[in-house]
């Protein structure tokens, strides 16, 4: 066989080509990445925009939750119903969500929720007394896990001496997402 046939040839270094300038804008015009890192460990957390992100902020005493709507060098923007900017220096904490405990504290609370409606429902059918210990024991450590599972599920992080925020001017790909 010989060489493939010139007009091939030349989409194959038009392809080539193109696939070249789109990696090559990608790390030349990359967007910035916020950096919330544990000094002196390995806990980190990356977020870039369109993330979600929630943070209470020094002067006014604010609590704003939202997406990264712009990253700068001194200041994020947070987009809510309307944009707020707040200077970097001026944020106190910030928060993460975890999903899972999350889940599973909302899971809890339904159940033990539907558990307490059907005991309930066969008490008034079976003409029995409607609230009785039962009820409790079957109900009250579902809503207790529940509700722990709720409160673990978003961890505070105070800006300071232990966690810092800094801008990158670099694409973050971390291996264990994001």
């Amino acid at each position: 066989m010989g060489s493939p046939r010139p007009a091939a040839r030349s989409f194959q270094t038009i392809f080539v080509f193109c696939i070249l300038v789109i990696l090559c804008c990608q790390d030349c015009f990359s967007q910035k990445t916020l950096l919330l890192e544990k000094i002196g460990t390995k806990r980190k957390f990356f977020f870039r925009v369109e993330d979600r992100f929630m943070l209470r902020s020094i002067r006014p005493d604010t609590f704003i939750k939202g997406r990264l709507w712009d990253i700068n060098e001194k200041s994020i923007t947070v987009q809510t119903y309307i944009p707020n900017t707040v200077q970097l220096d001026n944020i106190r904490f910030v928060y993460k969500d975890y999903k899972f405990p999350k889940k599973f504290g909302a899971y809890c609370c339904v159940f033990a929720g539907i558990t307490f409606s059907f005991i309930s429902i066969n008490h008034l059918l079976n003409n029995e007394q409607v609230f009785t210990s039962d009820m409790a024991y079957l109900t009250l450590p579902f809503l207790a896990a529940g509700a722990v599972s709720l409160s673990l599920s978003r961890e505070r992080m105070k800006i300071g001496l232990k966690w810092k925020l800094k801008v990158l001017d670099m694409p973050v790909f971390p291996l264990y997402g994001r």
